[in-house]
């Protein structure tokens, strides 16, 4: 016969009772308590059975994340991956399994509403890029637990977190005029991205605070694609005067940017300095390698995982929240 709860209990010196609330992630337990229970779980190799906990609390101890996965997804949003790890690391901490769900905006809703009606987990992560209207109107009715991975494009009830990505602008400003920079140019992405738009209102207010100004003729908007960066870059380059530094509203736009740059013959930082926002995926390999604003996705995903789990126990908290965690990593694109 296997290991069961009542051996757990006795070997820990506890309760039945106490070692069912650590299982289930109670927080009424010291965690003195909760990790000499976990000891004696680990030493017995007792495996409760999740189906009996699940049918014993009415919960399934699991979320689920609605994301769009279709092709190239991990290139094209990168950083959707690492909140998702960083949700899921916050969620095992407290024995929850987290479950993937590709969707789309066209099919996020109707799958959000078979979850719900079925009751197939404790709550919904959704990832922005598959958020609707429809949706949005859905979890609000529902007062279904869920968290909004990034900030709707358009105004709601729905709980969300996101990067405060003017701050982030803000940080680049600065940089740059503590570097000496005067003249700033800005390549982003099309008025819908509301990261780009961001980051470019975060940059014009560090560079108002620093005295400085953002002209018009020196901001230009395209896809997040290495081509329209180089597009972008070569009409900058084009006309008088010529900037003395580019901020690139990610690294898609940066690579075509420095692919222009040094296409016309021009010294990066000696004559024109570069920078973007992320780390990931060109930054740190670029020639040279580009200062970057960098943001704790996965920090991101922790905390929306905390957010989770506080809506499980209250589904009425209502979250609407920035995190603010822009590192700046200083490299030899920027340095003069």
């Amino acid at each position: 016969m296997g290991v069961t709860i009542n051996d757990v209990a006795r070997a820990a010196g506890v309760s039945i009772s106490t070692v069912s609330k650590v299982l289930n992630g109670h927080y009424s337990i010291s965690e003195e308590t909760q990790e000499r229970v976990r000891q004696v779980i680990r030493e017995l190799n007792y495996y409760p059975s999740a189906s009996a906990q699940s049918f014993a609390k009415g919960s399934t101890r699991s979320v689920i994340v609605l994301a769009d996965l279709g092709p190239n997804a991990a290139f094209s949003n990168p950083h959707m991956f690492e909140i998702i790890a960083g949700l899921e690391e916050t969620l095992r901490a407290r024995n929850y399994r987290l479950t993937l769900c590709g969707a789309q905006s066209s099919t996020a809703c109707e799958m959000a509403e078979e979850f719900i009606s079925r009751r197939s987990a404790d709550a919904l992560a959704v990832h922005v890029s598959v958020m609707t209207h429809q949706l949005a109107a859905l979890l609000v009715r529902t007062h279904f637990p869920h968290i909004v991975l990034g900030l709707p494009n358009f105004d709601s009830q729905v709980c969300w977190i996101d990067i405060n990505n003017v701050y982030s602008g803000i940080i680049a400003a600065a940089h740059l005029a503590g570097e000496g920079y005067q003249r700033i140019a800005f390549l982003g992405g099309q008025d819908h991205d509301r990261i780009s738009a961001h980051r470019l209102d975060g940059v014009r207010q560090g560079l108002e605070d620093a005295g400085l100004s953002l002209d018009n003729q020196h901001i230009w908007q395209g896809d997040s694609t290495w081509a329209d960066g180089h597009r972008m870059a070569r009409k900058l380059l084009s006309r008088e005067p010529l900037p003395d530094a580019v901020v690139c509203a990610n690294n898609y736009i940066a690579l075509g940017c420095v692919s222009a740059i040094q296409e016309r013959g021009m010294r990066i930082p000696g004559e024109i300095a570069v920078m973007t926002f992320d780390d990931h995926p060109f930054a740190q390999i670029m020639e040279p390698p580009l200062t970057a604003v960098d943001i704790d996705v996965r920090g991101m995903g922790g905390q929306a995982g905390k957010f989770l789990l506080d809506m499980i126990r209250n589904p009425n908290t209502q979250v609407q929240t920035y995190v603010t965690t822009s590192n700046l990593m200083v490299r030899q694109s920027t340095v003069r």
